[in-house]
């Protein structure tokens, strides 16, 4: 990243509707927003989409900016990035559309393509399911690339809470994909043929645990 002083120079420059300077910004910023977005969303598609829609709010933002160093000015990149996902996710509620993971993600014609979307879209339905601190801190954190120390920074927190927030997420995370994957795997197992007993009652899966 570029030094502070040159950094608030690019700043004034975009601020004065300097074509230059703003392309300056997108190249130097783009990527971190990327990934950002992306841990959020799982589509790279989509994440390119969001993080056009996140620069084209930074250029009619940037003239009310109050640069003071470069974590205030990721700081406010972040808080427009969130903004527009927030904005994504209840448009996406509102619109109700199906996702068909067969016919839209799996090739069948290669099955580690498939399972490797299958994870990807595993985990990224866990991270949904975590709050919204949870996901910023994880976001920040392994696609950001930033330190616990910036994130506090940024989002003015103690270190030692983002910390605590950090394992509280990663320990959430853990949980859920180890439920879904046992649920997948109860649902997956084939049924028994129908036998002299199909009448009765079915057996409770609980039970003494141990393969």
């Amino acid at each position: 990243m570029l030094p502070s002083d040159e950094l608030r120079d690019l700043i004034g420059r975009a601020q004065s509707r300097d074509p230059g300077a703003i392309s300056e910004i997108y190249t130097l910023y783009a990527r971190l927003i990327l990934r950002y977005i992306y841990l959020r969303v799982g589509e790279h598609e989509l994440a390119q989409d969001l993080t056009q829609e996140v620069f084209i709010k930074v250029i009619h933002g940037i003239a009310r900016f109050e640069y003071r160093d470069e974590k205030s000015f990721l700081g406010w990149l972040y808080t427009i990035a969130s903004n527009v996902l927030s904005s994504h996710q209840r448009r996406r509620r509102l619109s109700s559309t199906s996702f068909d993971l067969q016919n839209n993600l799996i090739d069948q014609r290669s099955q580690d393509t498939a399972r490797t979307i299958t994870d990807r879209v595993a985990l990224q339905q866990a991270i949904e399911q975590l709050t919204t601190d949870q996901q910023q801190v994880l976001a920040l954190r392994f696609f950001a690339d930033m330190s616990n120390s910036e994130i506090a920074g940024l989002l003015r927190r103690t270190e030692g809470a983002i910390k605590a927030l950090q394992h509280r997420a990663i320990h959430s995370l853990q949980r859920i994909m180890n439920r879904e994957a046992e649920e997948y795997q109860i649902s997956d197992s084939p049924a028994p043929a129908p036998g002299p007993f199909a009448d009765l009652s079915p057996i409770s899966l609980e039970g003494p645990s141990g393969d």
